[in-house]
């Protein structure tokens, strides 16, 4: 493998990251943890999402996904 290849893996374990946290803020919304209000649309790969207005919560869900970033980055 070579650099090249070491850097878009690491490109698409980030990308899959960045999706786990959109999904994640969604099963939150959906299932309705927090009133509606405590969300805000916002637009993720051109479709509209639920982005959480608290940044507590926001950095919460972001930490979570971004814990699992070694270990995408190890199966990838």
């Amino acid at each position: 493998m070579n650099l090249k290849d070491g850097n878009q893996s690491g490109e698409v374990a980030r990308t899959l990251v960045e999706f786990l946290e959109v999904a994640i803020t969604m099963v939150v919304f959906l299932k309705g943890f927090y009133p509606s209000a405590a969300f805000e649309r916002r637009r993720y790969m051109n479709v509209v999402v639920q982005r959480a207005r608290h940044p507590e919560l926001r950095d919460y869900i972001h930490s979570a996904a971004s814990g699992l970033l070694p270990f995408i980055e190890k199966v990838s």
